[in-house]
């Protein structure tokens, strides 16, 4: 379990133990909601009799003797409607004197909420808004104005609009100190006690719904929200006391659609419980709710209060909870028995109680019955909350630990992918080594031949060969700059830079191939001053610019610089044949050559778009592209402006970037100085320390033909052994069989200090660059050619010396 997951254990542990004890304090106040009773009449208040004067359903003339409580159904009258009731009692002087002293109430414990009552001829009370509004029993207690009754015979008149059960239960006169009490009681227990049960399910439905839509991972969760947010709503219309405005008949059709939806969804949550889905029942469920609607809606023309369509349609849907309850007993998941009993409870209680209303309430019609539906609800919440929760935790730890488990995935993953980036390197780095000893050795003797050839058509063969090796060259050096660009040895010295020169260097650089191909090579700066460092700069346009004229078969190529607030937006525009939308993202990749199948290698070698990615990276600077195939692309580079003041480090720190720009990095610059070529003779006596025979030997008969006196060796070993002497110059390799050619600064060092030395070496790892970075020593990376170590000797002597 991973270290965000919800202890669910301890958590069911502690609800397990409340559960039954929530249930028995509602089975508690249920009970005694139930077995109330009403008390006696004041004494000096005798009942002489109780008639029916008006019989349900439209109040039509009636005259007949009932006892109350009475129920209009069991009598054989529509238990909808409104009737009307005479009730005369006597009442001594005593208990008249006494109403007078004190205030005296009227309760009634069974009185629609759609009534009037008259004593005596007066208006007592009434709530009847209007003449359809029909209403539901419940206690009630009125009080009487004092001078209404008098001693002797006294007329209390009650009217009354029912819903459903109709009816009237006794009433009792007495003062109102000894009503209240038991009134409060009574009220409290049958309407405030479901009321506050019933808000308390909708309102932790609504938290139930709310939790699912935000995480929909659950759908008993989501089922079981919406079940008791019907419920609930549903119970809570049991309560209303007033009228609401609705016309009964439209009252009654909500009350059968809420029905039906709960009947449907408590199916649906009990197949998502228990992971068992039953087609038969679903498609059941699905035209229950589709169908019964409906009917309910037809029969409004021809049974406006939906009488007989709800009495027929009910057994329908209590008997849908028979398959709900079985799925539930004989699917419980691994389920602890305390949780399952509870829900067996609350399914067996919701079954019990829709069939109690059902018969005692629709068939029965009895006025002295309340709901029980608005309790049952309300006992089977806890069982069905534990359950829920646990699956609700349950899998939101499951969610965990598959976050978890997919970030060590990942983590895996990013170990295996920066594994395979090292070994590519790394054979890249090796591979480059071992090309880098021969080409370095055909390139010499190849400079060496061509220096001594004096036949034509040799010379024209030998210029064959020095193509092939520049050809060679070219990938090689790609390689050495991807490497030194990976390393971390190449460092980043932002200056002033005039982008005008630098574009004019470029450009004049690849002019004569743009003319070759018939291309205009147009650039468009004006005074633009970077902050930048030149030569990573001049790298990458030098490769956007190059590779423009490579790829561009007629049009043109331009550049253009144009101010954007803190920066300068430079941008390579061509009319190339595009690039395609799926291939942009690999263009920066290496060795990726669009349209080049072949190979062909006077299109390039695919480094240099990598090598400008990379570059661009170190900079701190931000690239983009856009292109449309068939009309061409465009490069967009954001440089920092000089006159940008925040654009500028603080001493001795890296240059700010640009907004979006990766971060820059410390590098150091990529291009080696370029010494021109010098015919002044060379002098002085060389060490060279070479393994590899072919570039020994070949070093050794050009620094002879300059005018160098030459000891050469293969090995550190092989320089401990020499006796001490003075040199003018050490030319060593990096990688020797026993040692490096620091090893062999150091040794020599040791002796004579201000030895200049002049490391050549193939290698092109990571590591063995930030070692040579860090030496401070002069490098030359194989292969090179004669001049340009020529021009390395010259420098590295000439600095020495000064």
């Amino acid at each position: 379990m991973p270290a965000t997951a919800l202890p669910l254990h301890p958590i069911l542990s502690l609800l397990s133990r409340w559960w039954l004890m929530c249930v028995l304090v509602m089975v508690l106040l249920w009970a005694g909601s139930l077995w109330t009773q009403a008390p006696d009449s004041a004494p000096g208040v005798r009942w002489l009799g109780h008639t029916l004067v008006a019989a349900p359903p439209d109040g039509a003339p009636l005259r007949r003797e009932v006892t109350l409580p009475h129920s209009w159904k069991p009598d054989k009258l529509p238990q909808h409607g409104q009737g009307r009731y005479l009730s005369t009692f006597e009442l001594d002087a005593a208990a008249v004197a006494d109403a007078d002293r004190r205030p005296w109430s009227l309760r009634i414990d069974r009185l629609s909420h759609a009534h009037t009552l008259r004593l005596n001829g007066h208006l007592l009370h009434s709530t009847l808004v209007r003449p359809d509004w029909l209403g539901d029993p419940a206690p009630a207690l009125i009080d009487l104005p004092g001078g209404l009754l008098r001693p002797g015979l006294n007329q209390l008149d009650i009217e009354v609009h029912s819903v459903l059960q109709g009816g009237l239960s006794a009433p009792v006169l007495a003062p109102r100190a000894d009503l209240q009490g038991g009134f409060l009681r009574l009220n409290g227990l049958t309407q405030v006690t479901p009321v506050v049960l019933n808000i308390v399910c909708l309102t932790f439905s609504l938290f139930v719904v709310t939790l699912w839509w935000q995480r929909r991972q659950e759908a008993t969760a989501g089922l079981f929200g919406l079940l008791y947010l019907i419920a609930s709503a549903r119970n809570l219309c049991y309560f209303v006391t007033d009228d609401v405005g609705f016309p009964p008949g439209v009252y009654s059709w909500l009350h059968l659609v809420a029905h039906v939806s709960t009947a449907c969804v408590q199916g649906w949550f009990a197949m998502a419980f228990t992971q068992r889905p039953m087609r038969w029942f679903s498609r059941l469920l699905w035209a229950v709710l589709i169908t019964f609607p409906l009917i309910g809606l037809a029969g409004l023309h021809t049974d406006p209060l939906l009488q007989e369509v709800r009495g027929t349609l009910q057994p329908v849907l209590i008997g849908l909870l028979l398959p709900s309850m079985w799925v539930l007993l004989n699917r419980h998941n691994g389920l602890r028995q305390a949780p399952l009993l509870g829900v067996a409870l609350g399914v067996g209680s919701v079954l019990t109680a829709g069939l109690h209303d059902f018969l005692l309430i629709r068939v029965v019609g009895d006025v002295t019955v309340g709901y029980w539906m608005p309790w049952a609800i309300p006992m089977a919440l806890p069982a069905f909350s534990i359950v829920v929760l646990g699956r609700v935790v349950a899998a939101f730890n499951d969610i965990e630990q598959l976050n978890a488990n997919l970030e060590l995935k990942v983590a895996e993953r990013t170990r295996e992918l920066a594994s395979a980036n090292a070994a590519k390197s790394r054979f890249l780095a090796a591979a480059s080594h071992d090309l880098r000893q021969p080409v370095a050795a055909i390139g010499l003797l190849t400079d060496l031949l061509r220096d001594r050839l004096q036949d034509p058509a040799a010379l024209e063969l030998a210029e064959r060969l020095t193509h092939a090796v520049v050809s060679m060259e070219s990938l090689l050096k790609g390689l050495l700059d991807l490497s030194r660009l990976d390393s971390g040895t190449v460092e980043v010295h932002p200056q002033r830079v005039r982008l005008s020169s630098l574009l004019a260097s470029i450009t004049s650089h690849e002019a004569e191939s743009a003319r070759h191909k018939g291309l205009s090579l147009k650039v468009r700066c004006g005074d633009a001053t970077a902050w930048t460092d030149p030569v990573l700069l001049e790298q990458v346009l030098r490769n956007l610019v190059g590779n423009a004229v490579t790829h561009t078969q007629r049009g043109g190529v331009r550049v253009t610089v144009r101010p954007r607030a803190t920066h300068w937006l430079v941008q390579v525009w061509d009319t190339g044949r595009g690039i395609p939308l799926s291939d942009q993202g690999r263009i920066f990749e290496e060795f990726v050559q669009l349209g080049n199948p072949g190979r062909d290698r006077r299109q390039g070698l695919g480094l240099g778009l990598a090598i400008v990615q990379r570059a661009v990276r170190l900079l701190g600077h931000e690239i983009s592209l856009r292109s449309v195939p068939g009309r061409g692309t465009c490069f967009s580079l954001w440089v920092p402006r000089a006159n940008d003041e925040a654009s500028r480090p603080a001493p001795g720190r890296p240059p700010i970037a640009p907004p979006h720009a990766a971060h820059a990095m410390a590098d150091r610059p990529l291009a080696e100085p370029d010494a021109a070529q010098t015919e002044a003779p060379l002098n002085g006596a060389v060490l060279l320390v070479e393994d590899e025979q072919a570039i020994r030997e070949s070093l050794r008969h050009l620094l002879e033909g300059w005018g160098m006196r030459v000891s050469a060796g293969p090995s550190l070993a092989w320089v401990r052994d020499l006796p001490a002497q003075p040199w003018d110059l050490l030319i060593s390799d990096h990688r020797l069989p026993d040692g490096t050619g620091r090893d062999v600064v150091q040794h020599l060092r040791a002796r004579q200090p201000t030895l200049p030395a002049l490391i050549i070496s193939g290698d092109t790892s990571p590591e063995q660059l930030t070692q040579l970075a860090q030496s401070a020593l002069p490098v030359l990376h194989k292969p090179f050619r004669a001049q340009k170590l020529r021009a390395m000797i010259q420098k590295t002597m000439a600095r020495t010396e000064t």
